[in-house]
């Protein structure tokens, strides 16, 4: 790709072909819409999801808070369409077990769990993986305390019935939010849409939480509905106490709406139920996952939940996107947003046909390189890897000269390449330059 002459002028590197072919990682509902609105691009799009079927953590969700849509028979309609489209090829129970390359010429290998291999040679890679729901830690209610997903299963199988557990019917609801996830909003948004489900069952509920999570789309309009149609709202400072009451459970805490500490009441809410916020992991493939495609993970365990040097939908590597929960937990519409996005990203990518690196370029002088592998372990978009050239290594150890004996050096990739610096600022050996 480059034409330079070492001492002399340096060329610029030439654009590389791309083909309009890409691979998803995940067949969530995040995979599948940006599967579904790349193929009518005529893409060829490959699906690699981990599971036995498509469809992922939104199976668990029965109900929109934004919109009247029966959840499962639209994701099945989705599906559907996915599965009968001829530019689409969907591996079940595949992993990602290798990549190599770049930008337009990645070397991605899968490998399905009855042994079968597939090598795939796309262009652009999109990672859409979601991420794992867990049960909170065990409190103090008895088998009357259950999560967010547990009363949404629970409310799918009554929609025309009276609400029961266990046999007994249910006419008290609290919810007990903000012990987990201080940071996500799929809690907040659940609880309230749960809540007017269950007032329209004739239920009394109440939504505990130390901080009241309103800011997606719709969602103030929903909480002022949802208190015109009687559902209360606490807040606390200190975690409310759970204690079992025959067969009830006793929610206590403090009065919040008086200023001063010492003069302020206990609350108790005699409750059927209690509905508890859950904890949000990532998928246990995730660590393994970052290590093949040489991704940096968040702190939380998340594909780079902080990312603060790109847009949201980019990561690292020029060429590898992300999309959905795999990044952050975050409601529906929000993951179908980052998709959109996506998508968008994916086709001014590949619809010119060829990319030309626009950013500054380092390249390093194999005649100086020293093969410390500093550069390789330093560069944070992996676009520096170890070559053999023809030309001797100043700082090879002696060798006996042969014909064909060949030098190794590092060769940065001017597609992977996004012009940092950090290479040349750190190469012991000043073998790298980085060209405006």
């Amino acid at each position: 790709m480059y034409q330079t002459v070492y001492g002399g002028k340096y060329a610029a590197p030439a654009p590389i072909n791309l083909k309009p072919e890409v691979l998803i990682i995940g067949g969530g509902v995040v995979g599948i819409t940006i599967a579904r609105e790349l193929a009518r691009e005529g893409m060829q799009v490959v699906i690699a999801e981990n599971g036995e079927s498509l469809g992922g953590g939104i199976r668990h969700l029965h109900f929109f808070y934004d919109r009247h849509t029966d959840v499962q028979q639209w994701l099945d309609d989705m599906i559907a369409d996915v599965e009968s489209t001829g530019n689409i090829i969907v591996h079940k129970g595949a992993q990602l077990k290798r990549l190599d390359g770049h930008l337009g010429c990645f070397q991605a290998l899968i490998r399905t769990r009855d042994g079968g291999e597939t090598v795939l040679s796309p262009s652009v890679l999109v990672l859409a993986t979601g991420c794992i729901t867990r049960p909170s830690a065990a409190m103090n209610g008895g088998d009357r305390v259950i999560g967010l997903s547990e009363m949404e299963k629970l409310l799918a199988g009554s929609r025309d019935v009276s609400l029961a557990w266990k046999g007994q019917p249910v006419k008290t609801v609290t919810y007990l939010l903000d012990r987990t996830n201080d940071d996500i909003k799929i809690d907040t948004v659940n609880a309230v849409k749960q809540s007017l489900i269950l007032q329209e069952k004739g239920c009394r509920v109440a939504v505990v939480a130390g901080d009241l999570k309103v800011s997606a789309s719709g969602m103030e309009r929903l909480y002022r509905r949802a208190r015109e149609k009687g559902v209360l709202f606490f807040k606390y400072d200190e975690p409310p106490v759970l204690s079992p009451t025959d067969d009830r459970v006793s929610v206590e805490l403090q009065d919040m709406t008086i200023l001063r500490k010492e003069e302020r009441d206990t609350v108790s809410l005699l409750s059927d139920l209690v509905v508890t916020g859950e904890t949000f992991t990532a998928d246990p493939t995730a660590e393994e996952l970052c290590r093949v495609i040489k991704l940096r993970p968040g702190t939380s365990g998340m594909l780079m939940d902080d990312n603060p040097q790109f847009q949201r939908v980019l990561s690292n590597r020029r060429g590898i996107f992300l999309a959905g929960a795999c990044r952050f937990p975050q409601i529906v519409t929000e993951s179908l947003s980052e998709a959109h996005a996506v998508v968008q990203e994916v086709k001014a990518l590949l619809h010119p046909g060829a990319y030309t690196p626009a950013n500054p370029v380092a390249e390093v002088d194999p005649r100086k390189c020293a093969v410390c592998y500093t550069c390789v372990r330093l560069c944070p978009h992996a676009a520096i890897g170890m070559e053999k050239h023809g030309e001797r290594n100043v700082y090879a150890a002696p060798a006996v000269e042969n014909d064909g004996t060949l030098w190794g050096a590092a060769r940065i990739e001017p597609v992977a390449c996004f012009g940092c610096g950090i290479c040349a600022a750190e190469c012991p050996a000043r073998a790298i330059t980085l060209y405006q």
